[in-house]
């Protein structure tokens, strides 16, 4: 996002080339305040809205990645993982993966290593990729909707400083900026290689 001096630049500047940079007189002014409280309120509205879906975003992250932690910590996991990066197809949980006699002599080398039956862990690791693939989902929701609300307070930012309300206008744009933050937190956290979310820390 760009600085509020720049975003004003640039409206002065397009007001210009259109021919109608001049200010509202003293009678567009209130209209103009009005319209801008009605904005505020719908933005306000909507931004507690997109709050409390960021939030239980969060408190499913930390309840996974705590879930995905202690699993990953079992014995014999780091070469588990080791196969399933050799062999992409075992990392699809939509479909079966055909078992080659290569496959099969690693897991079940693996297994016999560590007394595991490596088609429960396979499955176990299934299971985490559907939940982080529905978590995915809902983290690009919240970014989406995050993006809807800031444009609001844009629109409101644009409305008030028209109006000649510079003061007004610059406090609205620190919520603008705030947003910019929460889109950048949203966007630090992705699945790895493996579709999982990494325990403990934002990719």
């Amino acid at each position: 996002m760009k600085t509020y001096g720049y975003l004003m630049a640039s409206v002065l500047l397009i007001a210009a080339l259109s021919g109608c940079a001049s200010l509202p007189g003293k009678a567009g002014i209130a209209p103009q305040v009005a319209a801008t409280e009605a904005k505020l309120q719908e933005a306000n509205a909507a931004l507690d809205a997109v709050n409390e879906q960021s939030s239980a975003f969060y408190g499913e992250l930390a309840s996974l990645t705590s879930e995905i932690k202690e699993f990953q910590d079992r014995p014999g996991w780091s070469e588990f993982e080791k196969i399933l990066m050799d062999y992409p197809s075992l990392r699809d949980p939509d479909r079966e993966a055909e078992i080659t006699p290569d496959m099969k002599t690693r897991l079940s080398e693996w297994a016999r290593k560590w007394k595991t039956p490596w088609e429960e862990t396979l499955a176990a690791y299934h299971r985490f990729v559907d939940k982080c693939t529905i978590l995915e989902a809902k983290r690009l929701a919240v970014r989406e909707k995050t993006l809807v609300v800031q444009a609001k307070y844009l629109r409101a930012v644009l409305v008030e400083s028209s109006a000649g309300r510079e003061k007004e206008g610059k406090e609205i744009f620190e919520v603008v900026e705030a947003l910019d933050r929460t889109n950048a937190e949203l966007d630090s956290y992705r699945v790895n290689e493996l579709g999982l979310y990494a325990a403990g820390t934002s990719q």
